[in-house]
């Protein structure tokens, strides 16, 4: 039995209600390892301060005021949120920048551009056929483009799953908190 199927069966085994069987494979389980054996020793401890509680009517009047105090010199800690916005404008520029020089890099954009100056210095006619040399160097700048793109689906992708898979075991982890 793994500690994940165990953990959510010990209020039970605690309380007796689970089956024969089941409390077998826990008692069988708990033997063998410290980290769910110190839990359920936790949970005797949580139950054994909710069967010795005050009833909800016996609250001192000053109780909020004594709260309130002992938590005033604490400061109160919430969660760091990593903001995900930067990051991604920071990838932004900085794959598009790398596109558009990988596209100026190109020998045949260069020629092409150098080309297109020289000639129309000399005369119109020739501005074609700088045109027709400036077609090489369009499907690499469209596939540069079209590459950047489909890392940014793919990253946006993964960083959805990612949040979606991570999110609810860190929330169970931080409320629960390290276990000694």
């Amino acid at each position: 039995m793994r500690c994940s199927s165990c953990e959510p069966l010990l209020a039970g085994y605690l309380e007796r209600t689970l089956r024969r069987r089941q409390a077998l494979r826990v008692a069988e389980h708990l033997r063998g390892c410290r980290a769910c054996e110190g839990f359920l020793r936790e949970l005797r401890v949580v139950d054994a301060l909710l069967t010795t509680a005050r009833p909800p009517g016996s609250v001192a009047p000053n109780f909020t005021a004594n709260v309130l105090s002992a938590t005033h010199g604490k400061s109160a800690r919430s969660p760091r949120r990593v903001p995900l916005l930067l990051p991604l404008a920071l990838y932004l520029v900085a794959a598009w920048a790398l596109a558009a020089f990988a596209a100026l890099r190109s020998n045949q954009f260069l020629a092409a551009g150098a080309a297109l100056v020289e000639n129309q210095q000399r005369n119109a006619a020739a501005l074609g056929a700088a045109i027709r040399a400036l077609a090489p160097a369009t499907p690499v700048a469209a596939a540069a483009v079209t590459v950047v793109l489909l890392v940014d689906v793919l990253l946006l992708a993964a960083l959805l799953y990612g949040y979606h898979r991570v999110r609810p075991a860190l929330a169970i982890y931080l409320e629960r908190g390290p276990r000694a």
